[in-house]
């Protein structure tokens, strides 16, 4: 059996999806699951101390050697990772769409694929570029990539006031691309507000996708993988 790729796709950037990716990496590992993550393109400040795929990594409790595969395409600048290669194609009008053939995301699709065959994982966790609707290498957007990579989508939105318009909105688009996604989690990047008490319960009544739960302020003491386990089942 192949196992489920799944894609996890942000409301914004900055809203922690990495970090719930290493909490539900590191459960899996407490269960005794082989959960191995995949970063498809990072985009950083060249100084910067731990990068996404090293975090990911750690969480996994994989050796340094591995960073060569969980990573393929990283940019010493911080921006979207297409504008960071070229931003020519999308000052052009027009250029919000499919672009075929694209070398960079085809040479993901193979290192993808080597990963599944490889490391025979269980479970592979997909983090994705910031929000959903992100310039990607090769001219390209994340729509595309999200189609070609992953199996089941999941979003991840900040808790908070404004996120109850986020995270609709992402959830909105990605049903009108035709990847709709199997839940949301929530993240409090701060100390919690009197917004978080209802925003779950709001989003999950708007749209009928499920929320799998909250990544608390501070340390993680709940179990997010069973939900998520269950919503792609």
């Amino acid at each position: 059996m192949t196992a489920p790729r799944i894609g996890f796709v942000g409301t914004d950037t900055a809203v922690g999806k990495t970090t719930l990716v290493c909490v539900l990496l590191e459960q899996a590992q407490a269960m005794g699951i082989h959960a191995v993550p995949y970063k498809p393109a990072q985009s950083h400040a060249a100084d910067e101390q731990r990068s996404d795929v090293v975090r990911l990594r750690e969480a996994a409790g994989l050796s340094s050697q591995c960073d060569g595969w969980i990573g393929t395409l990283e940019y010493d600048l911080p921006l979207a990772p297409g504008l960071a290669e070229d931003p020519t194609p999308f000052l052009l009008p027009g250029s919000r769409g499919e672009v075929w053939p694209c070398p960079p995301l085809s040479r993901c699709v193979d290192a993808l694929a080597a990963i599944m065959g490889t490391q025979a994982p269980a479970l592979l966790f997909v983090e994705l570029a910031g929000g959903l609707w992100v310039p990607m290498p090769g001219g390209s957007w994340q729509p595309q990539w999200i189609r070609a990579l992953v199996d089941h989508v999941v979003v991840v939105g900040r808790a908070g006031l404004g996120t109850i318009n986020h995270t609709l909105s992402t959830i909105d688009w990605l049903q009108q691309l035709g990847l709709p996604p199997r839940g949301f989690f929530l993240s409090e990047t701060a100390p919690p507000d009197p917004s978080n008490i209802y925003n779950p319960a709001v989003i999950a009544a708007a749209t009928g996708v499920p929320h799998l739960g909250t990544l608390a302020h501070g340390e993680c003491t709940i179990d997010l993988l069973s939900p998520l386990l269950r919503a792609i089942s």
